[in-house]
């Protein structure tokens, strides 16, 4: 039985691609709107993530795969939260997915979440974390 779960947000910003990559990829950028993580990769298929960082006191750390990537159009990669108490087997990390497009002068970035363990509650705390950052990367792309 499939007990993926999926939820989707679009924000429409006033930067191009390039700018927007620079902004999902590198830890200057991932700092200011990813509860303070600084994030790691070689940003190649196949290759690990790393997400660290200190946040209200509490230290982060999460690890993953970098899934698929189309260099200013699409970034998949898994993330798993060692600190959530949760078992390390595939079906407790998370997918996440930006994919970019443009629209006029603006460019879309539509962030997508996958879950597969079937649990409601991760999904929505999940997706209260992604309200905060969705704010954030705004703020960030408008000092760009």
């Amino acid at each position: 039985m499939d007990h993926s779960l999926k939820s989707e947000r679009i924000l429409t910003l006033r930067i191009d691609a390039k700018d927007l990559w620079k902004v999902l990829t590198e830890s200057t950028y991932t700092k200011q709107y990813m509860f303070n993580c600084a994030v790691t990769s070689n940003w190649e298929a196949g290759d690990t993530i790393v997400w660290e960082g200190t946040y209200e006191g509490y230290e982060a750390f999460q690890k993953g795969k970098v899934i698929e990537i189309i260099p200013y159009e699409k970034i998949k990669y898994s993330t798993f939260d060692p600190n959530f108490g949760l078992e390390d087997i595939p079906k407790n990390y998370i997918h996440v997915s930006y994919l970019i497009s443009s629209e006029n002068d603006k460019t879309i970035l539509k962030i997508i979440n996958e879950t597969f363990d079937g649990n409601y509650d991760r999904l929505h705390h999940i997706n209260q974390g992604w309200e905060m950052v969705s704010d954030k990367i705004k703020k960030v792309v408008e000092t760009l």
